[in-house]
């Protein structure tokens, strides 16, 4: 079989570094356009390959590499990355397509940054050593630092200065907890390994709880700031809003701090010195982030900006759903990842367009647009309907799933999350009603509706949110499974 695992790095990688030798915008976007079908094409064979009746990890891999020290360059794929991969696989060619006619100066860096992006995600995501998963941790922040400091709005200085230093310490605290897990293993079985689910088993066997809870919270805090959730969250706005259009969709194409809970952090927590504290921690996070972040997005001026502030309350979701450790609710939080990712993709693309088309993003300054943008206005309308949770698309499906299922062990925090669902469909429909339909505001000229090659992609991605919607099982059957052995050793713990 092949290296599925270690060529979903390499592919967009190699890629990566050939485009950025081309000479031409058009070289440029079509290298990095071939090098992200070349990924789909990988992803998909993994896909339909992956067997979504088991837990165990597929495709997996393992070289040593500095044995001395117990690392080793080890990957593999499971319900819980295996959607993520694909979500990256899909929506990284179209927001090529979308950005193709785009005029920008170093198309060949863009490009290359934009693949180079996806190889350093993907690595996260596979990687089952921790020097590996961290290396390709703070990989990330390159390109995202570069596209948001190149191609960004007029605060992009700050804005990728900000990211940049928020989320480095808050690795670098997490790497404390890497580090500290390394040790407390290596003393109680003297053997040095960085495999996490060595470690991860390891953890219950180490005497102090207060070590324990010192490891899990501050390998935690660094899931939490990437997120991000309430309060460590106060980079997401500026970063989200004065990147690029393509720039904004890789910052929600970067879910691996909440893959970072899924796989390291909930299979740690009954095993911490107070279980239900944590549980009690996360809840109260999640549930205040939803509301929170819903009425932050409520007052917002700029679409952009409330489009970001919506995405930390439905990251809210993520925490609550996890906190429920129920296998359902965590499947729910596992899902509004992918869901997310797909929604939030087609909200950025359409606040880039309206800012192209109209040179502004103030929701008061616009009015009317469905007359001069009617295809715009269709796929934007999926993408808000489906943020706010319209049943039959797949927001529904994950908010469904938590709210549920989380009630069931904490239905005070449910209750408080719950409030936001008014806020949540308020902010969207005030938004478009204002922005989309009303009298069409002449000082805005002669506005342009979206060329073929946006429709395209932002249609096709909002298909799939219409799919997965109606048929979550292609993505939630893995998840379930994966969350089932989450959740088992809680039971087993009484947790």
């Amino acid at each position: 079989m092949l290296p599925v695992a270690s060529l979903l790095i390499l592919v967009p990688l190699i890629f990566a570094v050939v485009t950025f030798f081309t000479k031409t915008k058009d070289q440029a976007a079509g290298l990095g356009f071939l090098g992200s079908l070349a990924t789909l094409g990988l992803t998909l064979y993994a896909y339909l390959n992956f067997d979504s009746s088991t837990a165990a990890m597929q495709f997996y891999e393992s070289v040593k590499w500095i044995p001395f020290l117990g690392v080793n360059y080890s990957v593999g794929i499971d319900g819980i990355s295996m959607p993520l991969i694909l979500l990256n696989a899909i929506v990284i060619p179209f927001m090529i397509l979308f950005s193709w006619k785009e005029d920008r100066e170093a198309p060949n860096r863009f490009y290359g940054l934009i693949l180079t992006m996806q190889a350093a995600v993907i690595g996260v995501f596979v990687a089952l050593d921790f020097v590996v998963f961290y290396i390709f941790w703070e990989l990330t922040l390159v390109p995202l630092f570069f596209i948001v400091n190149i191609w960004g709005g007029e605060k992009r200085a700050h804005a990728s200065y900000k990211f940049f230093i928020y989320t480095h310490v808050a690795s670098l605290v997490m790497l404390l907890g890497i580090f500290g897990l390394f040790y407390a293993s290596l003393n109680q079985t003297g053997v040095a390994t960085f495999d996490i689910r060595e470690l991860v088993t390891q953890f219950q066997f180490f005497e102090s709880g207060l070590m324990k809870d010192g490891i899990f919270l501050a390998i935690l805090f660094g899931f939490l700031a990437k997120l991000p959730t309430f309060p460590f969250h106060s980079w997401l706005p500026d970063a989200y809003s004065e990147a690029p259009t393509a720039g904004s969709v890789l910052f929600i194409l970067l879910k691996i701090g909440g893959y970072g809970l899924f796989r390291i952090s909930l299979p740690m927590l009954p095993n911490t010195g107070n279980p239900d504290l944590m549980i009690m921690m996360l809840g109260l996070l999640g549930s205040f982030s939803i509301v929170y972040g819903a009425l932050l997005a409520l007052r917002q001026k700029d679409l952009k900006r409330m489009i970001a502030y919506s995405s930390l309350s439905h990251m809210g979701y993520v925490i609550l759903g996890s906190a429920g450790f129920v296998a359902l609710s965590v499947s729910g939080a596992m899902f509004q990842q992918f869901s997310h990712g797909l929604i939030m993709s087609v909200l950025f693309m359409s606040a880039g367009a309206i800012q192209t088309s109209t040179g502004t993003r103030i929701i008061n300054n616009l009015g009317g647009l469905a007359k001069k943008m009617p295809m715009l206005t269709v796929v934007m309308m999926v993408g808000f309907m489906a943020s706010l949770g319209l049943p039959g698309l797949t927001g529904f499906v994950a908010e469904f799933l938590v709210l549920t299922f989380t009630f069931t062990n904490l239905p005070g925090f449910v209750l408080l999350a719950l409030l936001a669902i008014v806020i949540t469909a308020g902010y969207h429909l005030w938004a478009m009603q204002r922005a989309m339909f009303g009298v069409y505001n002449e000082k805005l000229g002669d506005v342009k509706d979206i060329n073929s090659l946006q429709v395209f992609s932002m249609a096709v991605i909002a298909l799939l949110v219409l799919y997965f919607g109606l048929n979550p099982s292609p993505v939630l059957d893995m998840m379930i499974k994966n969350s089932e052995a989450i959740v088992s050793l809680a039971a087993v713990l009484g947790v």
